[in-house]
C-alpha cells in the first residue's frame, strides 16, 4: 500500500519535473514536507530538476506575507504598553497571566475571521450576559478562572473589574492592530487574517505557478479563504488523505470537516486508502503507570525489528508527551538508529529546575539589618540540584546536616558562603536582587558548569542544554534588563513560563530510524508498525479545556472553534494514523493514579466495534499486572527472633552497659505493631530528620513541657499555693522565647512572624491556661518535675534482666494523696465505661488490646513504676492542651488505685515484655489496616 506521500509523488509524471521549481507545496506540519521531499527523491532522485517549494502552512502565510510571527513575549509586552495607557495602576504582574489569554483569543479571532468588536461589545453589561447564557453557569466558570489568575476574592469588586478589562478589550484590539503594523510585527493569526483578506483581491502577485495544499483536515476560516481564492485563480490544487467509511458515513465525526470540503472543492484529489479491506493486527497492552508503558513500547520496537520490521516504517506515538523522558531511556538506540521528532522539553532538565531554585531562594530572601536572610526551606531544593554539586560534591549534605544540628530554618548569606570552598558557588550567592546581577551571576556559574563538562569530557547531553537554554535566557534578558519595574517573583514567571513551553530540537536525518512523536506530529504521515502509548481515555483524545474567554455561546454564534471541532480534529487524526498500519500496538494505563482514568481511548472502542467482524482482522488483549499492587493484604511481613534479633534486644536489660530500657511509648508501639516496634525501637531505622519552616506540633509540645519545668522547677520539695503560681505568671513570656532558642527552634537574629509568632502566642495561652487550673487547685507540693529514675525489671530466661523506665512529666501531692499527671498536646481517648459497666480488669486489659488508649497505658505504667518507692496512695490523670477546659482527666473518675489494680497492670506488662523477647514469637505486622494509615513504615510492608 503507498503512503500518502507516495500518492503525492505519483501524481507527478517525469515530464513535469522540470516545472517543479515553479510549484509549491503546503502541508500541516514541517514533517510531512520533509517526508514528501524524501518520496520525491526515491522515485526521481536518478533526474535532474529543481525541488519545488516546500513549507508548513505556517511558514507558507509568513512566506506569502513577508512577515515573520513576532515570539510571545514581545506581543505580550506591547499588548501590555496599550493597556496600561487606559488604566496607569495596571502592573505587569497582574496583567501576564490574563493578557497571555486575551492574546490567544485574539489570534484565533482573527484566524477565524471574527468580528472582534461585535464579540467584545456583546458583553459590555451584565444585562447582556444574562440574556447570551441564560443564566447558566459558564460565566460563572469564567469569572472563577479570571479570579484564580488574578487572586481576587470580593465578588462585586471582581465582576466589575472583569468587565472594565472586557469592555477595553475590543477597543484594545483596534490599536493594537495598529500598533504591530507600525513596527511589523504580528501574531500568527494576525497573518492569516491580512493574507486571507488580500487573496481576495484579483490583483495578487503571485509567488509560485501552483500551489498544491496537501494532508489538511480542520481548516480556520482564514485557511478556507485562502485555500478557495487560490483554487478559484486556477492557482491550486487540494489533495485529502481520507478513509471512504468516515467521509461517507455521517455518524462518523472523523469526517464532518472533509464531507464540508468535498462539496466545496468537488475537483480536489483524494487518497482513499480503504482500510476496512486491508488486514491488521491489533494488539491492547493494558499495564500499571506509565513507566511500564514506556518500558514495554521500547520492548515492542525491540520485537518488531528483530522480527524484520524496517525502522523507518516504525514509529512510537506519545498521546502523553511526558512520556517521551522514561521511553528514551528504555528504547534500544545501541542497536537502532531512534529519530525524535517531538523535541526534548526543556523543564525536564537539570539546568531548568537548577534556575527556577536558585531564582525562588533569592526571590525570597530578605535583607535584615544589611544582611541577606535565606530560608533553609527554599535552600534545599537548590542544593540538592547536581549542578549545586559540580564544584562542590558534598555541598547538600555538609550544609544540610548543619541545618539539623543546629536547627536552623533562616541562615545568613555570610554564614553560608564561610562553609562553602567553591569560588564558583560563593560568587552566584553573592548575587545583589536585582535583575542585572542575578542575570550576570547564573549566566557565569551555568557557563563555568558547561566548561567544566567540556574539559572532563562529560555531560554531553549536559552541554547541550546548557547552551541551548543560555541562548534563550541571553534573548530574554534583551527584555527583562530595562524593566526596573518588573519583581523578581514576575521575572521568576516569565522565566518559568517561557522554557516551560520550549523544547531543544534533536539533530538527526528525519526520515531515518525509528520514528518518536507526539500525536499531532503524525500528520499525513504514514507507517505500517505502530505503537500508540498513552492511548487512554483522556490523553486520546485530549481532556476538553477551554483557556479563553470568549464563551461557548458566543463562539458559536461567531464560528470560533469550540470542543465539538476539538473531538472531530483529534478523531481524523486517529483514525488517518492507523488506516495503512498493517499491526498496531495500544499501550493504555491500567491505573486510576494521577490524570489516568484507568480506560482505553474511546476511538478505540470504537474501532473494536467496527472491526470484530472483519475476519482479515485479528484482534488480542495483554494484561502486565504491577509487580507491587498499591495495597498487599495477602503478604505477610514478620521478622523472626534470632540471634542477631536477641542481641538487639538485650539492650534494653540491666546487663548491657548502654543503660537503654523499655518506655512507655516503645511499649505502645508495640501494642499497635510488633513489627513498628521492632523497626523503631529496635533496628532503631528512623525517619529522615528535618527541620520545619514554622513551629510543629512536636516543638510545642518539647517547649511547654520545658517551660512549666522551668516555672516549677524552684518549688520541688515544697508547697505552693495560688498567690506564688500568679508570680510565676508573669515569667511565661520569657522562659517561653528562652526555651525557643535553647531548643534552636528560633535563631538569635530570628524575628518571630506570621504562623510561628501566632504558634508563640497559642503556646503562651496553653502555659497560662495551665497556671490558671494550679491556681484553682494550690495549695499542693511539688514532689518532681520530669522525674526519671522509676523503673522496673523483668527477668527473662537466657537473656537477662529487662529494664521498664521513663520520664515522668509531673508529681505532686494534695490532701496525702500522690498524683502523677502526664501532659499531651495531641488528641487523648480515656476508655470507656459501657453498658453494663465494664470491670476493673477489662478496662486494664482494653489498654493492652488498643493502641487508641496509649494515653491511659502510659499512666497506668507510671503508677506500676512509682509504687514501689512511695506508700501514699497514687492516682494518675493526663492534662491535655486540646481540653484544658476539662482541666487534669483523673483515670477512674478521680478515685484512687487499688495496690491490687497496680499489681495487675504491672503482672501484664511483664507479660507483654516477656512476649517481646520469646524468640517463638516473630515480630509480625498487624492485621489491622487501620494502624497502618500513618506509620512511617507503611511502605516497607506495602501496605501503602
Amino acid at each position: 500500500m503507498l503512503t500518502f506521500h507516495q500518492n503525492l509523488v505519483e501524481q507527478i509524471s517525469a515530464e513535469q519535473l522540470p516545472e517543479l521549481k515553479n510549484h509549491c507545496f503546503v502541508f500541516p506540519t514541517k514533517r510531512g514536507g520533509v517526508f514528501f521531499k524524501r518520496a520525491l527523491l526515491d522515485k526521481y532522485g536518478d533526474q535532474n530538476f529543481m525541488l519545488p517549494a516546500i513549507f508548513s502552512v505556517e511558514e507558507f502565510v509568513q512566506r506569502m506575507t513577508g512577515m515573520t510571527i513576532t515570539d510571545e513575549l514581545t506581543l505580550l509586552f506591547h499588548l501590555y504598553k496599550i493597556y496600561q495607557s487606559k488604566d496607569k495602576d495596571l502592573e505587569f504582574d497582574d496583567f501576564y497571566a490574563w493578557g497571555k489569554i486575551i492574546l490567544k483569543d485574539y489570534d484565533e479571532i482573527d484566524r477565524y475571521m471574527a468580528d472582534a468588536k461585535k464579540i467584545y461589545s456583546a458583553l459590555q453589561d451584565i444585562k447582556e450576559i444574562d440574556n447570551v447564557f441564560g443564566y447558566n453557569d459558564e460565566f460563572r466558570e469564567i469569572i472563577a478562572r479570571y479570579r484564580t489568575l488574578t487572586e481576587k476574592n470580593e465578588k462585586t469588586k471582581l465582576l466589575t473589574e472583569f468587565l472594565k478589562i472586557w469592555k477595553e478589550v475590543g477597543a484594545v484590539y483596534e490599536v493594537y492592530q495598529e500598533e504591530l503594523a507600525k513596527e511589523e510585527k504580528a501574531y500568527g493569526g494576525m497573518l492569516y487574517r491580512n493574507l486571507a483578506n488580500v487573496l481576495s483581491q484579483e490583483n495578487f502577485d503571485h509567488h509560485f505557478a501552483q500551489y498544491h495544499f496537501c494532508g489538511f483536515n480542520a481548516l480556520s476560516k482564514a485557511e478556507e479563504i485562502i485555500f478557495d481564492a487560490l483554487v478559484k485563480a486556477g492557482k491550486a490544487q487540494l489533495y485529502w488523505d481520507l478513509d471512504g467509511y468516515y467521509v461517507e458515513e455521517k455518524q462518523e465525526e472523523a469526517g464532518d470537516f472533509l464531507r464540508d470540503y468535498l462539496i466545496k472543492w468537488p475537483n480536489s484529489v483524494l487518497f482513499d486508502a480503504n482500510s476496512l479491506e486491508e488486514p491488521k493486527q491489533i494488539t491492547l497492552h493494558s499495564v500499571p503507570q506509565n513507566m511500564a508503558q514506556a518500558q514495554l513500547a521500547a520492548q515492542k520496537v525491540t520485537e518488531l525489528l528483530d522480527a524484520g520490521a524496517k525502522p523507518e516504517e516504525t514509529a512510537v506515538v506519545l498521546a502523553d508527551e511526558k512520556l517521551l523522558i522514561p521511553l528514551l531511556y528504555s528504547m534500544p538506540m545501541q542497536r537502532h538508529k531512534v529519530n525524535v521528532t517531538m523535541g526534548y522539553p526543556m523543564k525536564a532538565t537539570v539546568v531548568f529546575d537548577f534556575v527556577l531554585s536558585y531564582l525562588e531562594l533569592v526571590r525570597k530572601a530578605q535583607l535584615r539589618d544589611g544582611e541577606l536572610v535565606f530560608h533553609v526551606y527554599d535552600f534545599r531544593p537548590f542544593l540538592s540540584n547536581a549542578y549545586a554539586a559540580v564544584f562542590e560534591p558534598e555541598v547538600y549534605q555538609q550544609l544540610n546536616q548543619w541545618f539539623l544540628v543546629e536547627k536552623r530554618t533562616r541562615v545568613l548569606k555570610s554564614e553560608v558562603i564561610e562553609k562553602l570552598n567553591s569560588l564558583e558557588l560563593k560568587s552566584l550567592l553573592s548575587s545583589k536582587l536585582d535583575w542585572t546581577s542575578i542575570y550576570n551571576s547564573l549566566k557565569s556559574y551555568l557557563t563555568s558548569v558547561f566548561y567544566h563538562f567540556k574539559e572532563t569530557d562529560s555531560g554531553t547531553t549536559d552541554q547541550e542544554f546548557i547552551y541551548f537554554f543560555l541562548k534563550s535566557l541571553n534573548q530574554l534578558n534583551d527584555y527583562l534588563q530595562d524593566r526596573q519595574d518588573f519583581s523578581l517573583k514576575l521575572i521568576r514567571k516569565i522565566i518559568q513560563e517561557h522554557f516551560r513551553a520550549a523544547k531543544i530540537p534533536f539533530e538527526g536525518e528525519p526520515v531515518r530510524g525509528v520514528q518518536v512523536m507526539g500525536f499531532l506530529e503524525t500528520r499525513t504521515l504514514d507507517f505500517k508498525h505502530l505503537i500508540v502509548v498513552s492511548a487512554n481515555e483522556g490523553k486520546l483524545p485530549t481532556a476538553r479545556t477551554l483557556n479563553s474567554y470568549v464563551p461557548y455561546g458566543l463562539r458559536r454564534v461567531f464560528e470560533l472553534p469550540t470542543f465539538e471541532e476539538q473531538d472531530a480534529i483529534y478523531a481524523y487524526h486517529f483514525k488517518r494514523l492507523i488506516q495503512r498500519a498493517e499491526e498496531i500496538h495500544f499501550v493504555y494505563d491500567n491505573t486510576t493514579q494521577g490524570d489516568s482514568t484507568g480506560e482505553k481511548s474511546r476511538f478505540i472502542l470504537q474501532r473494536l466495534k467496527r472491526y470484530k467482524n472483519l475476519p482479515h482482522y485479528t484482534v488480542q488483549s495483554q494484561n502486565y499486572e504491577g509487580l507491587v499492587p498499591n495495597v498487599q493484604t495477602d503478604v505477610s511481613v514478620q521478622v523472626e527472633k534470632g540471634e542477631d534479633v536477641i542481641n538487639l534486644l538485650k539492650r534494653f536489660t540491666v546487663e548491657a552497659e548502654d543503660g537503654k530500657f523499655l518506655s512507655p511509648t516503645s511499649l505502645t508501639n508495640y501494642i499497635t505493631c510488633p513489627l513498628k516496634f521492632y523497626l523503631k525501637n529496635v533496628a532503631s531505622f528512623k525517619e529522615l530528620e528535618d527541620v520545619g519552616e514554622d513551629i510543629d506540633a512536636r516543638n510545642l509540645g518539647i517547649v511547654v513541657h520545658e517551660v512549666l519545668e522551668y516555672l516549677y522547677q524552684q518549688w520541688v520539695g515544697r508547697e505552693i499555693g495560688s498567690e506564688q503560681i500568679k508570680l510565676l505568671k508573669s515569667q511565661v513570656e520569657k522562659q517561653l522565647i528562652d526555651s525557643l532558642k535553647r531548643n534552636k527552634i528560633v535563631q538569635d537574629n530570628q524575628q518571630l512572624t506570621g504562623r510561628d509568632l501566632v504558634t508563640k502566642e497559642v503556646m503562651e495561652q496553653l502555659i497560662q491556661k495551665v497556671l490558671d487550673l494550679d491556681i484553682a487547685d494550690a495549695p499542693f507540693k511539688v514532689v518532681g518535675l520530669e522525674q526519671e529514675g522509676y523503673e522496673q525489671l523483668v527477668s527473662i530466661p537466657n537473656v537477662g534482666t529487662a529494664r521498664i523506665s521513663g520520664t515522668i512529666d509531673r508529681v505532686d501531692e494534695k490532701d496525702g494523696v500522690l498524683r502523677i499527671t502526664d501532659y499531651k498536646t495531641g488528641k487523648v481517648d480515656f476508655v470507656p465505661k459501657g453498658r453494663p459497666a465494664k470491670s476493673d480488669e477489662e478496662i486494664l486489659e482494653t489498654h493492652f488490646q488498643d493502641p487508641k488508649y496509649k494515653s491511659g497505658f502510659q499512666a497506668y505504667l507510671y503508677a506500676v513504676l512509682v509504687r514501689p518507692h512511695v506508700e501514699k496512695p497514687i492516682k494518675v490523670g493526663i492534662t491535655t492542651m486540646k481540653s484544658l477546659s476539662q482541666g487534669t482527666q483523673w483515670l477512674k473518675n478521680g478515685q484512687t488505685l487499688a495496690d491490687q489494680e497496680i499489681e495487675a497492670f504491672g503482672g501484664r506488662v511483664n507479660s507483654l515484655v516477656r512476649e517481646i523477647f520469646n524468640p517463638e514469637i516473630p515480630f509480625a505486622q498487624t492485621d489491622d489496616l487501620e494502624r497502618c494509615g500513618y506509620c512511617e513504615f507503611a511502605k516497607i510492608c506495602k501496605r501503602v
